[in-house]
């Protein structure tokens, strides 16, 4: 009995190792795939912005790297509002008036940030971009996630629309 309780610790021991290298391959293979899906999608965004936009060269490298950088930003924004919001919705132990109260307000303010944001880079497109071009931004960015939609659809971006099978 001794034995066997020996000898299975002893393959527990040696199979531990590697069912945590094979885990720690799997979280790697993930995180790049999900890094080349983010990839893709940065590059989708800047396909459609451009065309839609009709941006020159040197416009599109000007304007790339401010909708960059307002993006990065926006998106730091939204996270911390959300983080907040979601720690206390999933709080295990009871939530005070107070608490419910100042996440509402961050999520109130994280939409009053991003509208400033929104009006700071406005005004540096404005630098560059022609009143169509910035019409058509503005445009662009309402149409966006409809055309997300069909290109990360169904195959080969060939998305269903309503009622279509």
């Amino acid at each position: 009995m001794k034995r066997a309780i020996l000898v299975w610790s002893v393959i527990l021991f040696l199979g531990l190792p590697m069912s945590l290298s094979a885990q720690l391959q799997k979280d790697a293979a993930d995180q790049q795939q999900r890094k080349a899906k983010f990839e893709q999608f940065c590059q989708f965004r800047r396909d459609y912005m451009q065309k839609q936009i009709g941006l020159t060269d040197q416009e599109a490298q000007q304007f790339f790297t401010l909708y960059e950088e307002l993006e990065a930003k926006k998106w730091k924004i939204d996270k911390e509002a959300r983080d907040f919001a979601r720690r206390v919705a999933r709080s295990k132990s009871a939530v005070s008036d107070t608490e419910y109260e100042k996440a509402a307000q961050a999520l109130l303010e994280k939409d009053e940030k991003m509208a400033q944001l929104d009006r700071e880079y406005y005004d540096k497109f404005k630098t560059f971009l022609s009143s169509e071009k910035l019409f058509k931004f503005k445009n662009a960015q309402m149409k966006f996630p409809r055309a997300m939609m069909k290109w990360h659809g169904g195959k080969n971006g060939q998305h269903k629309g309503r009622g279509q099978k």
